[in-house]
């Protein structure tokens, strides 16, 4: 293998308390966060927009699952959910997720949201590189239009999703379950327009989930002809205008999303099993007779990759038993969804010797949850590091559960002020009082329990 290395100087483009990088719900919550703590909060974001998956990837009804149970939006979340209602209104006459989101008008409010909260914003900003001297992240480069642009900070929050920071920075992780290495797949992301509203919505019960249900069956019993591999069709928004959004069926499996000739296949393979199920459901289904392509996403959307080796890895077997800890940043919802790398629908979706047999989900039952604890957010070996969303220390299963967008919102929130205590005190990450990170986000409108043994200021090693 050839190698070139090309020595260069890197201007130093800003210097700040706070660096985010990625803009998704993980990096809004620890960039807005940070910044009402006083810090000064710079947020890198690789797209032109802010919202992650839920405006590249149309995931507009993020919290479905918490629907006629006991568990609610919490922190910044809740917040946004509100607020962005409440400007931009909303379209959606879908009953079963009331709160889904306008992605639209969402790359909106985010926009003004993160200003007003004084935020430091800069969009097509590609981490190239990431700099250690003696442990700690010096310098994190972008790759811009004019070259490549160093920007230095206290703490660094790594909330790409990849952990592309993490791993820049040389940080141990892991990838895809254990028995295979593989990955969930990849989806991109479908709007239709042209739906017949007064049918889908005239009957009774969720049409557009039945048509799902039968879709699925159809599937199972080898009628459809279609190549795509997903067995199920999810609908999302409906609108009073006819559109249906985040229509999830366009799957690529057997993908590394980290690799550029595999994202590539998935993202060229996405598009033609969204013509290919475009084709079916107007040819199979009356209330879809007169539907067209409104949009496809602009890119292929993730739901696990690196997954960066922490000071505790949260395991599915915590998520289950209900584990407590000393540290607990955030309390979520008993929910895990995690599609089988190999297509597979059947099987009872328990775990086998590291491998995986099937869908593996578990809805919501009563008020089961699970914590995660903080230093799932402390990467291993640099001290000015934390990480947010997906890429936090947990095996397969476990990133299943806090993948969900709301708890990346709320990993972020937490690296988002525990940095901003860090830079204050001059404390490593690993060093921050716990206590006072917990009362800060009791005080932030996040549901913080008073653990039993929650006796230590600082992590016990």
């Amino acid at each position: 293998m050839e190698i070139i290395r090309q020595q260069k100087e890197i201007e130093v483009f800003k210097t700040t308390d706070v660096l985010v990088v990625g803009g998704g719900p993980a990096g809004i919550g620890a960039a807005v966060a940070a910044a009402r703590m006083g810090s000064s909060v710079i947020l890198l974001e690789k797209r032109g927009y802010l919202g992650g998956n839920i405006t590249a990837c149309y995931v507009e009804n993020a919290n479905y699952f918490m629907a006629g149970t006991p568990f609610h939006s919490e922190g910044i979340y809740a917040e946004i959910e509100k607020g962005s209602k409440e400007k931009y209104g909303t379209d959606n006459i879908r009953e079963c997720n009331p709160n889904a989101f306008n992605s639209e008008y969402l790359k909106v409010y985010l926009d003004e949201f993160l200003k007003d909260q004084g935020v430091e914003l800069y969009f097509h900003a590609f981490v190239n590189e990431t700099i250690v001297e003696d442990n700690k992240i010096t310098a994190v480069v972008i790759q811009t239009k004019k070259g490549p642009l160093a920007i230095k900070a206290g703490v660094v929050i790594d909330a790409t999703g990849d952990g592309d920071v993490a791993f820049g920075a040389g940080v141990p992780f892991e990838q895809g379950r254990d028995l295979d290495g593989l990955c969930q797949p990849g989806t991109v992301g479908l709007r239709f327009a042209g739906a017949d509203v007064e049918m889908l919505s005239g009957s009774e019960t969720d049409r557009l989930k039945e048509i799902g249900r039968d879709f699925k069956k159809r599937y199972r019993a080898g009628e459809t002809g279609l190549k795509c591999r997903r067995q199920d069709l999810p609908f999302g928004r409906l609108t009073k205008g006819g559109q249906i959004s985040y229509v999830n069926y366009a799957c690529a499996y057997g993908i590394d999303p980290t690799d550029l000739s595999d994202v590539s296949r998935g993202e060229m393979e996405c598009r033609q099993y969204i013509m290919e199920i475009y084709r079916y459901l107007k040819q199979n289904y009356e209330e879809l007779r007169n539907i067209e392509i409104a949009s496809i996403g602009p890119e292929i959307g993730f739901r696990d990759s690196r997954r960066i080796k922490g000071q505790y890895r949260l395991r599915i077997d915590d998520m289950r038993s209900g584990k407590m800890y000393d540290d607990v940043i955030a309390v979520y919802p008993g929910f895990y969804d995690m599609l089988a790398p190999d297509a597979s629908m059947d099987g009872d979706g328990s775990l086998e010797g590291g491998g995986y047999e099937g869908h593996i989900y578990h809805p919501i039952e009563k008020d089961d949850s699970f914590q995660i604890p903080y230093r799932s957010l402390i990467p291993l070996n640099v001290k000015n590091l934390l990480t947010a969303g997906r890429c936090i220390s947990a095996d397969h299963v476990a990133e299943s559960g806090i993948r969900a967008i709301s708890a990346c919102m709320l990993t972020g929130q937490a690296a988002g002020t525990a940095a901003a205590l860090a830079v204050r005190s001059g404390a490593d990450t690993d060093q921050v009082n716990i206590m006072e990170l917990q009362e800060c986000l009791r005080k932030q409108g996040v549901n913080i329990p008073y653990n039993q043994n929650s006796q230590n200021e600082k992590l016990q090693k």
